[in-house]
């Protein structure tokens, strides 16, 4: 049994969060990964980019894990976004990251596992669960919210004004859980039980926001090196598939 079936069969025994348990109330939802096939929303989420593709495959395994894949093309993007979006509560999602080829301890790809509403950014909020960055290959957590003209960040990276600690071992290729607690005024992010990062701010508006899985084969275009302030480092022209074994939400309590 690998790493990844081993937490999804202690965390299906008993429906408590590996990480941020003290916020989580009343499990309301609990699917395995292929459930979550019909959110695929590539073409409409990748296509609003410069260069990007929303031809990313995503399919569903025997075991019942959802699979990314993104094939041998520059701006390759998938993306799965909820249907519905979320106040508050616990986010808890099993995921499996691809390596970078020839580079076995680094992500492949602009990969992430985040919440936002996209009409109503950044008013609404955007909390980056996980946001491995094209343009240094490291994995940080992000909060962006306030407007286009008066913008807040605060990030573990250290792109933007505000910076939040990391308190634990950051991500790396491979199977992790990855929790985000999430509601008005807080957030906290943990990687397989332990707190990588958290954030107390009236800044968080509390607002619903929608769940997304993405992930992209970076291009290199002008557009790219002023959205991120420099050439992505961390995509390869190569497929790449990111997994995901089961995605469950609890209420805040």
């Amino acid at each position: 049994m690998t790493a990844g079936n081993s937490r999804a069969a202690s965390a299906a025994s008993s429906p408590v969060p590996v990480g941020g348990a003290q916020y989580a109330k009343s499990l309301v939802l609990n699917d395995a990964g292929a459930k979550l096939k019909s959110w695929n929303q590539s073409k409409p989420y990748c296509t609003a980019s410069p260069d990007f593709y929303g031809n990313g495959a995503v399919t569903a395994d025997a075991s019942g894990d959802i699979k990314l894949t993104t094939p041998s093309k520059r701006g390759s993007c998938v993306a799965l976004i909820s249907p519905g979006g979320y106040s508050s509560g616990v986010i808890e999602a099993d995921i499996d990251f691809p390596a970078l080829p020839g580079k076995p301890d680094s992500i492949a790809n602009w990969t992430g596992f985040w919440l936002t509403n996209g009409p109503a950014w950044p008013t609404d909020g955007e909390l980056d669960g996980v946001e491995v960055e094209p343009v240094d290959g490291q994995n940080a957590v992000t909060w962006h919210s306030g407007t286009n003209s008066a913008p807040f960040d605060a990030s573990t990276s250290g792109y933007v004004p505000t910076k939040l600690p990391a308190e634990s071992a950051n991500l790396t290729p491979g199977w992790h859980t990855v929790d985000m607690a999430y509601a008005k005024g807080f957030f906290a992010v943990y990687y397989d039980g332990k707190q990588y990062t958290s954030l107390t701010s009236s800044k968080i508006p509390g607002r619903p926001l929608n769940i997304y899985f993405t992930m992209t084969d970076t291009p290199d275009n002008s557009w790219v090196r002023e959205r991120l302030g420099g050439p992505p480092i961390n995509s390869d022209p190569q497929a790449a598939t990111l997994a995901v074994k089961y995605l469950r939400v609890w209420s805040y309590k």
